[in-house]
This record gives structure tokens, sequence and C-alpha cells, in this order.
């Protein structure tokens, strides 16, 4: 399933680029903001928010909030809801990012995957006495070998 969203671009003077999705930060009442140091960054942390935000509402059983057309997002109107005084950028433009949600979720999603493991009898017996949760025991150790200094 692919989503499609209008996201304003604000290159900053001191290098790097501001990014927004107004639909996202309007419906879901967040912040749908992110940078990158590039240009090809700051769209690839658009995708990631996008996908983020709307695979986080599917998951929930929620909605997901309708996208406006470009040429009904302005800057002036956004800029209006982030009370700043001066903003120093070079230059801005809006553009359209389209995000294949099925591959996000493919790689980050919640859903679970059956495993079977083969442990010793003994541990079985210990770790089913003391109550462990087999699962939640298996998902902490794999995310500390692969998040490991």
């Amino acid at each position: 399933m692919k989503v499609i969203y209008p996201v304003l671009f604000y290159e900053e003077k001191e290098g790097g680029y501001s990014v927004f999705v107004p639909d996202l930060t309007k419906a879901l009442n967040t912040n749908a903001s992110t940078c990158g140091n590039t240009l090809e960054d700051a769209i690839h942390m658009a995708e990631d928010l996008i996908a983020g935000l709307i695979l986080d509402e599917i998951e929930d059983g929620k909605k997901i909030p309708k996208a406006s057309k470009i040429e009904e997002i302005t800057f002036e109107e956004f800029e209006k809801g982030l009370e700043l005084e001066e903003w120093d950028y070079i230059s801005k433009f809006k553009t359209y990012v389209i995000v294949d949600i099925s591959v996000f979720a493919e790689k980050w999603g919640k859903e679970l995957v059956k495993k079977t493991v083969n442990i010793p009898k003994w541990i079985n017996t210990k770790a089913e006495e003391l109550k462990i949760n087999f699962s939640k025991t298996l998902e902490e150790a794999l995310l500390e070998k692969i998040y490991k200094e």
C-alpha cells in the first residue's frame, strides 16, 4: 500500500533541511517534522517519518489521515502555527512524498512472527516454574544482541 502526502522543505542557512508534513501534524496532533543534512537525506527522513506515523495508525486500527492537495498547503498558513519570530532559511519548496507502507511494515512492523526454538529440558522446566515469559525473554535477548555496543 502506498501513501502520498505534501511535504514542506526549508533549506536552512546554517546547512541542511527542515522537513514538515502538515497533514500528519494536524490529523495526529503531533509534531510531524524531521530534518536532513542533504536534500537526499531530508527526503529519506520524510519517508521514514511518514511511514512510522502511518504504520502506527494502521497497527492501532485507526484510519489513515487524508492527504491534502498540494495547492491547499501554504507556507504562510503553516508558518503561522510555528510561532517563530524569525526564521533564517535560504529557500523553501513543497512536493509530494510517496511511501510504500508495505515495505516499512515488513521491516519495522509490530506483527509477530512465530519461531520454534530448542532448549534443554531442565531449562524449560525451571523457566516454567519461575513463570518466565519465553517470547518476551527471547525478544529482550535478541534486542540486546542486536543493539549491543
